[in-house]
């Protein structure tokens, strides 16, 4: 007879299954771990410095173009992984999913969450790799230095034209330098990102021995002469913008109120959706009151997104209608403009959207144009039915225009009537820098953006998202102020400072003033988010270039 095995083992992983855990270096895996603690929430910045260099060892030990492929595969697994766990969790509160399809979603999306890594090991096997065998021993250590500032401009090419839903790139680390953050300016994100390789490339080519000393010698200058100059820059540009900000007196007091509720339909599971609502509205209307009776009484009020808990301006029922009314006699109460997320129907269509109600009942709305995938929309659904029915618990927004600027009307502290315009962005769009520089040139003051991270969890995804949003401030030489449910709202000032931020899963109400400053010209503005393509352009020329000159 058959012997007979239990079904719980059949559930245990065959052996074969963890042979794939053999493929990785464990200089990858270092890498991995360092590049995780230079991110927040951890925020060692300083390890990027160092970060890849096991990973270039990892890559010419690699023997073959495949296996140099695998050891990209496993640094963009590794990564996703490490920077972002937490979207296990978002997958199942956004899709009322159990946690395991969280999971499973989570492990599916570290296949592919940082695909420039391995693109850049198959291209850097292919057109870096011979040139480093046929250049080792000769005295042309010049030509190796104009191939790793190609391969620089590679991968930042690579990072810019790759798909990835939140944006990052590894200059991002540097959100908390002060003085290097500042170069960003310039040329965003990736314009550090590209001074991060090269100083990784200066040290792994110094700790390979006396092979390339020469070149090892060269490119350590080359890396020290960018890191300096950025440097320089950052130091007297952010001492310029400095003295900008404390040279200006105009000004507005804003206050974010944050009622630490980040999820409805948990609210509503237990107290019914017209209790839930109408709960919501309470805590909201409490905290507004008691800003308003704070020394520093603030000029505006911004409610995070989604804070109004239905659509404002068109109510469908009678509790709708209730809320409505509650949220006029509030603007009437406090007789100052309140800034509010909340949901609005236009042709069929729900959008995500931003209002700005004054106390004279002026109503002006933004619809968010920038949707977070399979969150608030799936690809193709619009068109596709069965994928639609398929996922009913995934939103179907509609998109609005665009970066917009809203004027909002608002007091002085002398009573006079002066107009501050706004550059709106909901949640997700503060993390593209076109978006927030387009507004910069319609002539936005000031970035206001709520956001709801209570959906992301109450670890590390609030602090990566703050530390992403901050260099659309650095970018633009905007303020940026942030209101969210659960944490954390912030003002980042335009030289990236945070002078005023609260805590995650808190109920507070954070005051801060707002400067107004003149525009600050940048070459971001000017250009918009350049470095990325051009650095794909020179990069991708640049090696494909260097056969000439190394078979010459």
């Amino acid at each position: 007879m058959p012997r007979k095995t239990t079904r719980w083992k059949s559930l245990i992983p065959s052996p074969r299954a963890f042979l794939i855990l053999k493929t990785l270096d464990p200089l990858t895996l270092l890498s991995a771990i360092l590049v995780i603690l230079a991110f927040p929430p951890w925020n060692f910045s300083f390890l990027v410095w160092v970060a890849w260099v096991p990973w270039f060892f990892a890559l010419n030990r690699a023997q073959t173009l495949k296996q140099s492929v695998v050891q990209g595969f496993w640094l963009n697994f590794l990564m996703s992984l490490g920077v972002f766990h937490w979207v296990a969790g978002t997958l199942a509160e956004f899709g009322n999913l159990p946690l395991i399809v969280g999971v499973f979603g989570l492990l599916l999306f570290c296949l592919v969450g940082q695909p420039q890594f391995i693109l850049f090991a198959w291209l850097q096997r292919l057109l870096v790799y011979p040139h480093l065998n046929r250049a080792e021993g000769k005295t042309r250590p010049q030509l190796l230095v104009i191939l790793s500032l190609c391969a620089g401009f590679m991968y930042v090419g690579l990072d810019w034209i790759c798909p990835k839903i939140f944006m990052d790139t590894m200059g991002h680390a540097l959100w908390n330098a002060p003085y290097i953050r500042q170069a960003a300016d310039l040329g965003g994100a990736a314009l550090l990102t590209f001074l991060i390789f090269l100083v990784n490339d200066a040290i792994y080519f110094a700790l390979r021995g006396s092979t390339f000393k020469r070149v090892a010698i060269q490119k350590v200058i080359l890396a020290l002469s960018l890191y300096t100059v950025f440097w320089v820059y950052g130091f007297f540009r952010l001492h310029q913008v400095q003295q900008i900000l404390a040279q200006t007196s105009n000004g507005v007091q804003v206050a974010a109120i944050q009622a630490n509720i980040g999820d409805f339909e948990k609210v509503a599971a237990e107290k019914g959706v017209g209790r839930a609502a109408h709960q919501i509205l309470d805590s909201y209307s409490e905290l507004t009151r008691e800003s308003m009776r704070s020394e520093r009484k603030p000029q505006l009020i911004v409610w995070p997104e989604t804070a109004y808990p239905t659509t404002f301006g068109s109510p469908h029922s009678h509790t709708e209608n209730e809320l409505e009314m509650r949220m006029k006699a509030i603007i009437q109460e406090i007789q100052i403009p309140l800034l509010f997320g909340g949901y609005d129907t236009s042709k069929g269509k729900d959008f995500n959207t931003f209002f700005f109600l004054t106390p004279q009942e002026k109503l002006t709305a933004y619809h968010k144009s920038i949707l977070l995938m399979f969150g608030e929309y799936i690809p193709g659904a619009d068109s596709i039915a069965w994928l639609r029915n398929s996922f009913p618990q995934v939103g179907n927004f509609g998109r609005g225009a665009g970066p917009e600027v809203v004027s909002i009307p608002y007091l002085d502290r002398q009573g006079r009537e002066q107009t501050l315009k706004v550059a709106p962005a909901i949640c997700y769009e503060a993390l593209f820098p076109n978006f927030a520089i387009e507004s910069a040139r319609q002539g936005s003051q000031a970035i206001f953006n709520i956001t709801n991270d209570g959906w992301f969890g109450g670890w590390a995804e609030p602090q990566l998202h703050l530390a992403l949003s901050t260099f659309r401030s650095i970018e633009t030489r905007l303020p940026l102020f942030r209101s969210t449910n659960t944490g954390i709202s912030a003002l980042v000032l335009p030289d990236g400072e945070i002078p005023a931020a609260t805590a995650i899963d808190s109920r507070t109400v954070m005051s801060a003033w707002i400067p107004l400053a003149a525009p600050i010209p940048t070459l971001m503005k000017a250009w918009g988010d350049w470095f990325g393509p051009l650095g794909l352009f020179l990069g991708m020329l640049g090696l494909f270039l260097s056969r000439r000159f190394f078979h010459s």
